[in-house]
């Protein structure tokens, strides 16, 4: 039960505190005279009364970011309370969804450099499928077969490929997945679930570290995070309101490419207000700069997947640090500032008020030169596509800006009604995204010649062809109920949507202006029921819905004229039904699930009303099961693995797509989409060891394994499953010397066998290559 706030103490709690006071001011009782009343004197014989400060209780905040909290740091590999899926804080084996933790200690035992690596060991989840390995570009991943949205602190990130705000792993403390719909709670966002990044949060607990770290691609990384409560020299130990932290990065290399570069700085300060355990307010800043993030390359399938003929004798692949861009012409340089504030109050054991808020600026400048899209051309007889040194490239150029207002506010109420417990929560939240985009066609570049590559061929910049400024609104309202009855756990929830995009584009040549203004509505519902037996075992059962606005395109309907009507919203929609085992007493955790979703109303053309207009008779199906165990074995032993497998396919279309083996168009129904892996397993252990003379030294290690994709739209070539090795050695430093108490020493390999890995296609004219090995050595200092 939460701590008593003063405003409800009782007068005898009132005048224990002013007697608290006095004796804390320096009056001491003991045995002795005292002055009695009516100024007589008397001798009274009185026992030492000993008086100690109370600290504030380290579980049970309002906030919840205490460790082991529902958004605090999860102790070891496995999290027992989450606040993401149901908004409350709820234990994860009394929540009917999938769900993946992954804790802090994770992500530096693997030594996750970017939020796509952090995401490896997650069933379902899949990463680096596109784009430069190792960049720190974009966190593009997947949840299920669908692009999957980025939340951080509870809020929706912006989307955008040119400026958009990355998060650096140090900066956060956990990550949870929510694997399915979850427009209910979240808004629009698309079948697979969403990912929520928690920053790392003030405690009221003094700490600090720091760390440098070399190897990779010439690469050196150093930071630190200290912080703790603000205290006087009249502070009480345990009673402090204000506690800070500071959490701090460099990273400066090589990228992953030739001639690239990799280069993050960035500083977070954060402050917490906590004047009782019922109320927390934080505030978070953040300064953050990206001047080079990798790149942003694929490959001909013929060079990667395939052997080419380059000619001159010469019958291989591109090496994997491949480069097809020109290094006078790259840039992708960002730079991100924000403020959050989160406020959590608990009014008494039966009410609870929420609300964040963020406001965040980013501003992108991106140039490439890229290797040209080609789907349409025929590749027998043989073509630039499979054969032949030269690489055709175009060019892009683009500035971005994007302010972005995100808020949150919910309130959470606790009652009974006969033998039903409730947690009722009502929330609304709200975004405005405002972007101005300064863009490019996409003209042609010169050619590459991959036996002989120029990176200098002073390639012109394009001049800007047009600048948009859109602005895209949504606001949501919702309501959800998890209602228990002994052990069952019922869960009703009901959201509506309002958003809107809008906004003129202008065409800098002529001054022309295209004015957007794409309204939608949807509703969106969930349910599930759980039972959750005294063994820990809980089966479950769950539906849920999503919905995302398409913001182009005309529906015929004679009603609206001959401009059409606005499509309705994409709308999605998962039955899941799962079973959850936490034996009583232990840190283990295993899940296991399968699923049905559908994604419906994607737009197809219309074979009546002309090219102007589209159906929606779009859909693409998905049928899965997925398994994930983690846990604490034993002291010092840590685990976590998991086992997808999922069937992907368009299940309703008009549309066609060109098969560029046989040159026809053929029906996209019943077709798989691109870069969706249909079996995905992994399993890492670590282990510590605890005694003899081994104490101190860790030893760890993963593996990976990525089943095949389909690599163009016409099904005519698979991507290779892949198999990565991972191993981490690390050991602490005080077991040499109680000099060193607080160092430790860690060793990362990933791939450490070097292997040659596509991990995904989207056409036979770009494919993307995985990380080849990389080793890196970490000195930390913790006190």
């Amino acid at each position: 039960m939460p701590a008593p706030s003063s405003r409800r103490a009782t007068p005898l709690s009132r005048a224990g505190r002013r007697l608290t006071r006095s004796l804390l001011s320096g009056v001491v009782l003991s045995s002795g005279v005292v002055a009695g009343a009516r100024g007589q004197d008397a001798e009274i014989a009185l026992d030492t009364i000993s008086v100690a400060g109370t600290a504030r209780p380290a579980t049970a905040t309002a906030a919840g970011t205490q460790a082991g909290g529902a958004r605090g740091p999860v102790p070891g590999y496995v999290a027992a309370r989450s606040v993401v899926a149901t908004k409350t804080d709820t234990p994860i084996l009394e929540t009917a969804q999938s769900i993946t933790v992954i804790g802090r200690q994770q992500i530096e035992d693997q030594n996750a450099l970017t939020i796509n690596q952090a995401l490896r060991y997650s069933p379902s989840v899949t990463t680096e499928q596109r784009g430069g390995a190792g960049g720190t570009r974009l966190e593009q991943f997947a949840i299920r077969g669908f692009t999957a949205p980025l939340f951080l602190d509870g809020m929706r990130l912006p989307t955008s490929r040119d400026a958009f705000p990355s998060v650096d792993p140090y900066r956060i403390e956990r990550i949870d997945i929510v694997k399915g719909p979850a427009s209910v709670l979240y808004g629009q966002s698309g079948p697979g679930g969403i990912v929520n990044l928690t920053s790392k949060m003030p405690q009221f607990v003094r700490h600090g570290e720091v760390f440098v770290q070399g190897g990779g691609f010439s690469e050196v990384r150093g930071g630190f995070d200290v912080g703790g409560p603000i205290t006087s020299e009249t502070t009480i130990p345990g009673t402090e309101e204000f506690a800070y932290r500071v959490t701090a990065l460099g990273w400066n290399g090589d990228g992953p490419a030739v001639t690239t570069r990799v280069e993050r700085a960035f500083i977070q300060p954060s402050l917490t207000w906590r004047p009782s355990a019922d109320t927390s307010l934080t505030v978070l800043g953040l300064y953050q700069r990206d001047p080079f993030s990798g790149f942003y390359g694929g490959f001909p399938a013929y060079g990667t997947v395939f052997p080419r003929n380059f000619g001159s004798g010469i019958v291989g692949r591109l090496p994997v640090d491949f480069y097809d861009g020109d290094r006078n012409f790259e840039q992708s340089d960002r730079t991100q500032a924000a403020v959050t504030y989160v406020l959590d109050h608990r009014f008494d054991d039966a009410f609870r008020f929420h609300s964040s808020g963020r406001f965040l600026r980013t501003e992108g400048q991106y140039r490439s030169v890229y290797g040209a899209f080609s789907g349409n051309t025929p590749l027998f007889p043989a073509t630039a596509l499979t054969t032949g040194p030269l690489i055709n490239r175009s060019r892009i150029a683009t500035d971005v800006a994007i302010d972005a207002y995100t808020m949150d506010n919910y309130v959470e109420a606790k009652f009974d009604t006969g033998p039903f417990a409730h947690t009722a929560l009502f929330g609304v939240d709200h975004q405005t995204i405002k972007t101005r985009t300064l863009q490019t066609p996409f003209p042609a570049a010169p050619d590459l010649n991959a036996l002989t590559p120029n990176y200098d061929m002073n390639i012109a910049v394009p001049g800007f062809t047009s600048n948009a400024r859109i602005t895209a609104q949504q606001t949501g309202v919702y309501l959800q109920d998890q209602i228990k009855v002994d052990r069952l756990v019922l869960t009703l929830g009901g959201r509506y949507d309002t958003a809107r995009q809008a906004g003129p584009t202008r065409t800098l040549a002529t001054g022309a202006v295209a004015f957007q203004d794409v309204p939608s509505d949807a509703l969106t519902y969930r349910a599930s029921l759980l039972y959750r037996f005294d063994g820990g075992v809980a089966p479950y059962v769950s539906y849920s819905e999503a919905f995302e606005p398409i913001a182009s395109g005309r529906i015929y309907d004679p009603a609206f004229g001959t401009t059409g009507r606005i499509p309705d919203p994409i709308s999605s929609r998962q039955y899941e039904a799962g079973i959850k085992y936490q034996p009583p007493g232990t840190d283990i955790l295993l899940t296991a699930a399968a699923f049905d979703i559908k994604r419906s109303n994607t737009l197809t053309p219309d074979p009546v009303n002309g090219p102007t207009f589209s159906l929606q008779t779009g859909e693409i199906g998905v049928q899965g099961v997925e398994f994930e165990a983690r846990a604490t074995l034993a002291e010092g032993l840590n685990l976590v693995g998991g086992v997808s497998f999922l069937d992907v396919r368009n299940t309703r279309d008009t549309n066609t797509t060109f098969n560029q083996v046989t040159g026809r168009n053929v029906p996209i129904v019943g077709l798989r989409p691109v870069q969706v892996p249909d079996r995905t397993a992994s399993l890492f252990v670590d282990y510590r060891f605890q005694s003899g003379p081994l104490m101190g030294l860790s030893l760890g290690g993963g593996v990976r394994y990525l089943g095949g994709s389909w690599g163009d739209p016409a099904n005519t070539f698979r991507v290779p499953e892949a198999v990565l090795v991972d191993a981490v050695a690390a050991y602490d430093l005080k077991h040499l010397s109680p000099t060193l108490t607080g160092f430790d020493l860690q060793v990362n390999a990933q791939n450490l066998l070097d292997d040659r890995t596509v991990t995904g296609c989207f056409s036979y004219a770009t494919c993307f290559y995985g990380l080849p090995r990389t080793v890196y050595a970490t000195l930390r200092y913790r006190w």
